[in-house]
């Protein structure tokens, strides 16, 4: 079992990172109280976490809801609401144990019942679920503690997909996915160190700490391990200005920013009561082409749309300081294991008479594309200002729209509202899991080459193999273009330098944290 579990999470991306232990040698040791006020880019779209990939939801609801297995620093899956496991030798039957006495934030033990009816509706509602499930041949609680997952064919990603936060596999109590049918869940119960307390809109999302939580025992590391809710409330503010949310943590309104201009690092560092933080794994900054219905489902207008742009100028126009950027045209940056430039060639060609000429062999007659962004996240809007007048030169004509993050995210689900709309995509563990080379996810890349190599990659373990096949995959991306990478980025975000603990890999978890000298 080991042998298999060491087998399965080499799959996982394997980085080289400092974590911050959760208590500092020499540092005040952590004692509870206080109230933690971040303030976020916006509105979350939903707190359900099984409906959306909208990264403020996890921020968010992450605090609250938890998963059979969650990730470390290095992006591995690791156990949370699982005890012990066992893969059978065909690697069709996996056997998990529950860990006993956790109980929900309405007091109930979690059972098997609960497990099987959440990993349900996920695999209904999520791009990975859907993945796993596809596969899968039965799930099944064999008695209060034991769920059973039986598959129809091997899986090398079981763990990882179980793993993911992002419209994560985590589990709601039972009656709570009765309730919802086939809606959106309307009570917010889950087993985290924080339970949801209230949500009032155009205000905050407020988290009380969950005094009957039921903590792991291994040291912590990024969202697995032991937790520790500190706080005695974490509110979640919407804040769409962002000079708003550097001025409120500079005057200690807010103890945490998200998302602020890497322009002003300099400034910020020079402030002894600041921490200016910039994760250590890069995002990538995209635009995402609506490819069911409208102009983009040519493929020729999405590789004209490629060939007018000049990435380094998108890039340094975006971010400014080359410390928060970099020009790559892997889908999966570096360091990351299955790192490659194939393709490069046709990244970053800056050839308007290109772009013209295969805006004339689309058949294009200047009709407007309706090019959806946001200034919620400062990167989305700047870079589609930048690119805009490069694609105009090449002839493209746009009905431009800077909307809030949470309308974005909201129309982005349905095809007939947008032709393209800019967002980021996350390192994953595995390519498997890069949302814009999915049939499912908005955008909806149908191509049965990329969804017969993705299948093929889920299969081999071998990792020559599966790089090979990984190769022709992103080879393919760049010839089809279902999306634009413009380059890697590192996001930088502000809190108050008396704010211990916070790691931020592989993203924003306040268990754990707290405040030093009050």
């Amino acid at each position: 079992m080991k042998r298999l579990a060491v087998r399965i999470f080499v799959l996982a991306l394997a980085v080289t990172l400092v974590v911050i232990p959760a208590t500092p040698t020499g540092a005040q040791q952590p004692r509870r109280g206080g109230v933690l006020r971040m303030a976020h880019i916006g509105e979350p779209p939903t707190l359900d976490l099984h409906t959306t990939t909208a990264l403020i939801v996890q921020d968010i609801m992450l605090h609250v809801y938890e998963g059979l297995f969650t990730l470390n620093s290095g992006f591995e899956p690791k156990p949370m609401l699982v005890d012990t496991w066992k893969v059978s030798p065909n690697r069709l039957t996996y056997t998990f144990n529950l860990r006993k006495g956790v109980r929900f934030h309405h007091g109930r033990e979690l059972n098997g019942d609960d497990v099987v009816a959440s990993l349900s509706r996920w695999g209904r509602l999520s791009t990975r679920g859907r993945a796993l499930f596809a596969v899968t041949q039965s799930l099944s609680a064999a008695d209060a503690h034991t769920v059973t997952l039986r598959l129809k064919e091997p899986y090398g990603l079981v763990f990882v997909d179980l793993a993911l936060a992002l419209q994560g596999a985590v589990i709601y109590p039972k009656e709570v996915i009765e309730e919802a049918g086939a809606g959106p869940v309307r009570r917010f119960i889950g087993t985290g160190p924080y339970r949801f307390a209230e949500y009032a809109p155009d205000r905050h999302v407020r988290l009380d700490r969950f005094d009957g939580y039921s903590s792991r025992s291994e040291e912590p590391d990024g969202f697995a391990g032991r937790k520790v809710a500190y706080f005695d409330s974490i509110y979640i503010v919407p804040v769409p200005d962002v000079a708003v949310r550097i001025a409120g943590v500079t005057r200690g309104e807010f103890q945490f920013a998200e998302s602020v201009p890497q322009d002003d690092f300099t400034r910020l560092q020079g402030d002894p009561n600041l921490v200016p933080f910039v994760p250590p794994v890069p995002l990538w900054l995209t635009t995402v082409f609506n490819k069911r219905s409208g102009p983009f489902v040519n493929p020729k207008m999405r590789q004209a749309w490629l060939a007018a742009l000049d990435m380094e100028a998108i890039m340094r126009g975006t971010f400014g300081n080359p410390k928060f950027w970099r020009l790559d045209p892997a889908l999966l940056p570096k360091p990351h294991y299955m790192w490659t430039d194939v393709g490069k060639e046709r990244y970053n060609q800056k050839n308007t008479e290109r772009a013209r000429q295969l805006l004339t062999e689309a058949g294009y007659r200047g009709e407007p594309i309706k090019w959806m962004t946001t200034m919620e996240y400062q990167a989305y809007g700047i870079s589609a200002q930048i690119a805009k007048p490069m694609l105009e030169r090449a002839g493209f004509v746009f009905d431009f729209q800077v909307v809030d993050w949470a309308t974005l995210i909201s129309r982005r689900a349905r095809p007939d509202l947008w032709d393209a709309l800019n967002t980021a995509q996350l390192t994953f563990p595995d390519p498997t899991q890069v949302l814009v080379l999915s049939h499912t996810w908005p955008g909806w890349y149908e191509s049965r080459d990329m969804q017969a190599m993705m299948t093929l990659l889920a299969r081999h373990t071998d990792p020559k193999v599966r790089m090979d096949i990984w190769k022709r995959a992103q080879r393919l991306f760049w010839e089809d273009v279902p999306a634009i990478k413009y380059g890697d980025y590192f996001p930088l975000h502000l809190h108050r330098k008396e704010l211990k603990g916070y790691t931020g890999q592989p993203g924003h978890a306040f268990w754990n944290v707290w405040w030093e000298g009050r």
